[in-house]
């Protein structure tokens, strides 16, 4: 599916998954019923399920063409990986490299690979088990990764762990990071950095810590606009309303939420559009500054606006 496609920028969205369930508490530990009654009348049944009270996300990776290179923005959880301790993660099986296909991307016609950051669902497909081995699955490719993320998680690999969340982050180390450094095209990237230009239309790879150390978001600049592939600086629509609400896997929640009130009220004041990982229905969100409003657009159509008092909490 184009995303959106202008001048030299075409941006296409390829959905590893497109409904992924989890309790509110479990994915917003400090979430007060309230925020989530609130959330969820305003919202709909688009980000939640309404039977179960479930929040509902989904897994997006980018396909970002610029003149003659192709950049791949996140490459989703992979098939296969073994992640007991982040059972939302384990074992997946989706048709993912055929949804690439039928976007007419094929694993060697992919420029660049780069991950916001290096948790399971944001690198799993960096690599595929071919013969008992887990190699690249872009030869050609050359994967970027940002230096403070890659030395945190290099860090954490040395150090070891037993069991727990840290020992999964250790296997998609070993399962989704390492062959790529052993047998792969790669490099260590600072913040700031550029990643392909043609004419006015620029992509370039800008820090934005909290969710981890070196959380990277994918920043594209065209005229007229552009668009922000924003990682997991945002989890879901209902950080929009409340965007003090950290994620649980937050390594630092305070920073987390600077970085996204930073990004939104960016947004708002650059006429930016927000592409997301995991809002569902491939929902973009696109902000108005004169009217202090944003809109999340789907696949449909459909919209839902928020009032200029909900807003106010978005930007305050």
């Amino acid at each position: 599916m184009i995303a959106r496609s202008r001048g030299n920028v075409e941006i296409r969205r390829v959905s590893e998954l497109d409904r992924w369930t989890f309790r509110a508490s479990d994915l917003f530990p400090q979430i007060t019923e309230h925020e989530l009654r609130a959330a969820s009348a305003i919202l709909g049944d688009r980000f939640f399920d309404q039977q179960s009270h479930a929040i509902v996300l989904a897994i997006h990776t980018y396909v970002v063409r610029i003149g003659t290179t192709t950049v791949l923005v996140d490459t989703g959880n992979g098939n296969g990986r073994d992640r007991p301790n982040l059972v939302a993660h384990h074992m997946f099986e989706t048709d993912y490299l055929e949804r690439l296909r039928a976007a007419r991307i094929q694993p060697d016609d992919v420029d660049l690979v780069i991950c916001t950051h290096l948790h399971p669902d944001h690198c799993g497909w960096n690599t595929t088990l071919r013969s008992g081995t887990w190699r690249p699955t872009f030869p050609r490719a050359e994967y970027l990764f940002h230096r403070p993320e890659f030395e945190a998680m290099r860090d954490l690999v040395i150090g070891g762990a037993d069991n727990g969340v840290q020992a999964d982050l250790i296997r998609m180390w070993n399962d989704s990071v390492q062959p790529v450094l052993d047998e792969g095209r790669w490099g260590l990237i600072d913040t700031d950095c550029v990643l392909a230009a043609e004419g006015d239309a620029v992509i370039t790879a800008r820090t934005a810590p909290g969710h981890t150390t070196g959380h990277l978001i994918i920043d594209i600049d065209e005229a007229g606009g552009g668009s922000i592939l924003c990682g997991d600086v945002i989890h879901h629509p209902l950080q929009l309303l409340f965007p003090y609400l950290s994620q649980g896997g937050d390594s630092d929640p305070s920073q987390a939420a600077e970085t996204r009130a930073a990004l939104l009220r960016r947004c708002i004041h650059e006429g930016k559009t927000m592409l997301t990982a995991h809002f569902p229905a491939g929902v973009e969100v696109s902000f108005d500054s004169q009217e202090n409003t944003y809109t999340c657009l789907g696949d449909n159509h459909s919209e839902a606006r928020a009032s200029r008092a909900q807003n106010q909490l978005l930007i305050g």
